[in-house]
């Protein structure tokens, strides 16, 4: 292959990502205006400024959009856990807890109009989850294995407690999508780690 053939092929590839990037951005923006089942690929077609068959040619229909969408926020949600998790590995497990709550809570601010969407699709599918929220089950599961080590949790009904975790930040999430801005994302933080250590007694 001749050099010009493999800068043409980066090129491509290049235009390739750049164009998958455009239409997830646009996907995101269309779903969360219109929902689930009033999106339309030639509207997010449009946003992304390409044509509909170009979405076509990266995507089967409307729904395998929705859920590489969901699946790539998720997978970008797993990455930076593991990275929050091991900034935070040789602290106390209260601090722990608190870079995993902070790190969902600010990904979700970065794709706060996604958030609803998000929502919708985990609830339709409790019984079959997705990979991306297996993987984030897993991020918490392990954060709930280092309390147990650490002793700050205690392990009897510790099969629960990774699904209490994920209860209460999802339950701080509908809380944010109800009342925009009416807590920080460190105030947020603090009272799933607050709830989920002490509980809601006097």
């Amino acid at each position: 292959m001749n050099p010009n053939s493999k800068t043409e092929l980066r090129l491509k590839d290049r235009q390739r990502a750049e164009a998958a990037a455009a239409i997830a951005a646009a996907a995101e923006e269309v779903f969360a205006a219109r929902g689930l089942r009033e999106a339309k690929m030639e509207e997010i077609a449009s946003r992304a400024g390409v044509s509909v068959g170009t979405v076509y040619n990266h995507y089967e229909d409307r729904d395998a959009l929705l859920r590489e969408l969901i699946e790539g926020r998720r997978a970008e949600l797993a990455r930076k856990l593991d990275g929050a998790l091991e900034q935070a590995r040789a602290l106390p497990f209260r601090e722990q807890l608190r870079h995993f709550c902070r790190t969902v809570f600010e990904h979700f601010e970065d794709h706060r109009r996604f958030l609803a969407i998000t929502l919708q699709a985990d609830t339709a599918n409790l019984e079959q989850p997705s990979e991306g929220m297996r993987e984030v089950k897993a991020r918490a599961a392990a954060v709930v294995e280092r309390g147990l080590q650490q002793k700050a949790l205690r392990p009897l009904g510790k099969e629960l407690w990774s699904m209490f975790l994920l209860g209460s930040v999802r339950a701080v999430l509908v809380h944010e999508l109800k009342h925009p801005g009416k807590l920080g994302v460190s105030e947020r933080a603090d009272a799933v780690v607050d709830f989920f250590l002490g509980g809601a007694a006097a």
